[in-house]
């Protein structure tokens, strides 16, 4: 197992997390430490089994893979494009969220 160390601001430091792959983010640019068109995103695991996106805030949150967007319906968002699937997690994901 992959991993890749993500900040969490609430323990002010960096922790290791699953790396699962990664994803090109293509769409809407939103929020300032939110996604930006046509740059690559980590996709790790918490603790806890959600995927997460490591986002422009260096952090992980958790987004829709299939449609990314702002919860709050600020910007239409885009999609993600897997760019890296080691585990075939992601693939997976797809298929059981189509």
């Amino acid at each position: 197992m992959k991993t890749i160390n993500v900040f969490q601001c609430e323990l002010k430091k960096s922790i290791p997390l699953e790396y699962i792959g990664k994803v090109k983010y293509i769409g809407e640019t939103f929020g300032v430490d939110g996604l930006t068109n046509d740059k690559l995103y980590d996709i790790v695991r918490d603790k806890a089994g959600m995927l997460k996106v490591v986002d422009d805030s260096d952090e992980d949150y958790i987004y829709n893979l299939k449609e990314p967007r702002p919860a709050d319906g600020s910007s239409k968002g885009g999609k993600f494009y897997f760019v890296d699937d080691p585990y075939n997690v992601l693939k997976k994901y797809m298929e059981i969220y189509k």
